[in-house]
């Protein structure tokens, strides 16, 4: 994937995943599916997208992103703060906090040259690959994409 198609295929996954919050109803927002529900995957996403302009930054730092440290833990202390943090009830206002946090994200991503993007600063996942601005993009892109399934099939077995 070149470094444009990995920047729109993340805003698209945010686009998509919005449209599907959006049509739903006041109470399926709220509703709990398995633990989580659509409001708080939607926090949760607002969370991340704030996040990762720290942690690309952490990387062209040749630093690894702070998050890395809850990995052990699937991110639940994160993704808590960040469902906290962002507490609205409201589908609109956090649809927009959604929307204001990816618009910050593509902005500073689009600002960085590709090669840096790309480039590899010495920071290693916890996995033992090396770590790029590029791949942290396309990780919060499969989330954005598997919590838009993870809903649709909710609802569908609703």
């Amino acid at each position: 994937m070149s470094d444009p198609d990995v920047i729109a295929a993340l805003k698209g996954a945010c686009l998509d995943f919005a449209a599907l919050i959006r049509s739903l109803s006041d109470e399926a927002f709220l509703s709990p599916m398995e633990g989580w529900s659509p409001r708080d995957v939607t926090a949760h996403l607002v969370g991340w997208n704030e996040l990762m302009v720290e942690a690309a930054l952490s990387i062209l730092a040749g630093k690894a992103p702070a998050y890395y440290a809850d990995a052990p833990n699937d991110y639940r202390r994160i993704n808590a703060g960040f469902t906290a943090r962002h507490a609205s009830r409201s589908k609109q206002e956090l649809l927009a906090e959604l929307g204001t946090s990816m618009e910050t994200l593509e902005a500073f991503l689009l600002a960085l040259p590709a090669g840096e993007r790309r480039a590899d600063h010495g920071v290693r996942h916890y996995s033992g690959v090396p770590a790029t601005v590029d791949k942290i993009v396309v990780s919060l892109t499969g989330d954005y994409r598997h919590h838009a399934d993870e809903i649709r099939t909710w609802l569908e077995n609703r």
